[in-house]
């Protein structure tokens, strides 16, 4: 069941920051809103495991707020920031060498991936409300 502006009462701009926000936030929800749940489900799967398997890999300290990768990393999802807080300021935690290069490598990946999700999410919503708008 798609789920559309006119069903969720929101304005067409409205609805474009609601895809883009949620899929931000939580990776594959942006496309869970607009009616896509099965593409919703696999972003959110595969984001998951990289993004996990890279703190898995180079342990939580590859989160750091002060390494130019964290830019990339936050667009996984703003629950990034929390998890840079526990590893630095909270468990003063850090690892080194190349597991810490791998994981955020991985980590900034899943990131960077989700961007293209979330701006691909807030497209379709655009598609699907201006065909909506035409019938």
């Amino acid at each position: 069941m798609r789920q559309t502006a006119e069903k969720l009462k929101l304005p067409h701009l409205g609805f474009l920051f609601l895809a883009g926000v949620l899929g931000w936030w939580i990776p594959g929800a942006g496309h869970w809103v607009i009616g896509q749940p099965k593409r919703a489900a696999i972003i959110f799967i595969s984001l998951t495991f990289a993004f996990v398997l890279g703190i898995y890999i180079g342990s939580i300290a590859v989160i750091d707020l002060k390494t130019p990768w964290f830019w990339a990393q936050i667009l996984y999802s703003p629950a990034t920031v929390y998890i840079a807080h526990l590893s630095g300021s909270v468990y003063h935690l850090d690892s080194f060498g190349r597991p810490r290069e791998i994981g955020e490598i991985y980590t900034a990946i899943a990131g960077m991936l989700n961007l293209l999700c979330v701006v691909n999410a807030v497209y379709m919503a655009h598609c699907i409300n201006i065909k909506e708008q035409n019938e």
